[in-house]
């Protein structure tokens, strides 16, 4: 099949391989637009009494334990949680047989006409994420905020989806999504508004074979980006700095130091004890170090990655963050 709209999912037959949360959530929203779903998990029934009891198993497949890669059969599009190694036999099966193999964040990202905003990196995207939520509701903006962190953006989707088919607006003026190396493994036309890579350490060794595979994978998140998108990269970060020469976006950095890159389009920077940007065109001061509520240096780089124009909201929204949860 040629996409992943609703339209061209109704009557597909999909098959969702992990029966995590981001699984469960993509075999409801595949419901919802009419797909022929099977969800397929490798653990055995007695060990998914409970999430087994969360789905409608009247209208889908189910096909757990040995058997499990039985279910990519017959399937013209495959989802795949997390967990789930993109590199399986099974699923390089498949792709030889043209079948799409694509993540659950690849999924729920076709459903959507608002603004997205991901935000991926080894640290930091937790914190990144929520800050910008908090930016954005200052603001008076909905905005949904998730993905690896919290609610699987196929939950927002979901309720996208219905207020479509009730004939309303969607829910959500944006999207802030905090994405992982496993989701962006599959990238096909995932198209971020604003995309920002916040760092790169090693990380996820049992998953890839090398530290440029593990790259390679966070760098995917700008791979269908355009000259209206906007790109932004911690200038920091030795690993990092150097991807912004191949982006077609616009580009955006932020550092510690007290200027920024000429190949830039802009960028935030600390000019003594006060958080500087000059994001959209103008040099605006966002607030200052000392008033950073989370304690550590990696935090300043945060609200500098999380920023949005609006310096006055801004500050009220990183006075009042006191402690995010990491994930």
């Amino acid at each position: 099949m040629a996409g992943v709209t609703a339209v061209e999912l109704a009557g597909a037959r999909v098959t969702v391989m992990g029966l995590a949360r981001s699984g469960v959530a993509a075999c409801r929203l595949l419901q919802l637009a009419g797909a022929r779903v099977t969800v397929a998990d490798r653990k055995e029934s007695a060990e998914l009494t409970a999430i087994l009891g969360s789905i409608d198993r009247d209208h889908v497949a189910v096909t757990v334990g040995a058997r499990y890669e039985s279910s990519l059969d017959e399937a013209d599009l495959v989802v795949i949680s997390p967990g789930v190694p993109y590199r399986l036999s099974s699923l390089e099966a498949v792709r030889r047989r043209g079948v799409k193999v694509i993540s659950e964040l690849e999924l729920a990202s076709q459903f959507f006409r608002s603004p997205l905003l991901a935000i991926t990196g080894t640290n930091g995207k937790s914190t990144t994420v929520t800050l910008i939520g908090k930016f954005l509701a200052e603001s008076g903006k909905r905005a949904f905020v998730g993905g690896n962190l919290g609610t699987a953006l196929s939950e927002a989707a979901v309720e996208a989806l219905r207020a479509s088919q009730a004939g309303q607006s969607s829910p959500f003026d944006y999207l802030v999504v905090e994405v992982s190396s496993f989701q962006l493994e599959t990238v096909d036309r995932f198209h971020p508004w604003i995309a920002a890579l916040l760092n790169v350490t090693v990380d996820h060794q049992d998953r890839y074979e090398s530290l440029d595979e593990y790259v390679a994978a966070k760098q995917r998140i700008f791979e269908n980006q355009t000259a209206s998108d906007f790109a932004l990269f911690n200038l920091d970060d030795d690993r990092v700095a150097p991807l912004r020469q191949q982006v077609r976006a616009k580009r955006l950095g932020f550092t510690k130091a007290s200027t920024i890159g000429a190949d830039l389009d802009g960028g935030t920077f600390l000019d003594g004890d006060m958080i500087v940007t000059t994001v959209t065109g103008v040099r605006q001061e966002i607030c200052r170090r000392s008033e950073i509520r989370i304690i550590g240096n990696h935090n300043v780089e945060n609200v500098m990655a999380g920023w949005r124009p609006q310096p006055m909201r801004c500050c009220a929204a990183v006075r009042s963050t006191r402690f995010v949860a990491f994930l």
